[in-house]
């Protein structure tokens, strides 16, 4: 499994309640996206960052994903370059309950 995480700086001129009503028109996006487990939006306390956690079945479509439609997407909707992290997660817990996870 792969997790990814981006991060963006939230322009001055959008506050936490324009960037949330942001986040629940983008989340449609988000949806029946091959590979795709788990997608969550993430803001700052103080409204000035924001960005994403993916979870993702494997590298190729987690890269693939990012690069074709969440980087442009963030670039044309807030005008900002986002930061792009891939790792790999080799345990996930939920529940309580540590899980190994495939290489």
């Amino acid at each position: 499994m792969i997790t990814v995480i981006t991060r963006f700086a939230v322009p001055n001129t959008i506050d936490a309640s324009q960037m949330r009503a942001a986040f629940t028109q983008a989340a449609p996006a988000f949806r029946n996206v091959p590979g795709l487990i788990q997608k969550q939006f993430l803001l700052s306390a103080d409204g000035r960052s924001a960005g994403g956690v993916y979870l993702w079945e494997e590298e190729q479509a987690a890269r693939s994903f990012m690069q074709q439609r969440v980087v442009p997407m963030i670039r044309e909707k807030f005008q900002v370059e986002p930061t792009i992290e891939f790792y790999h997660s080799p345990v996930l817990v939920e529940n309580g309950e540590p899980q190994n996870v495939p290489a």
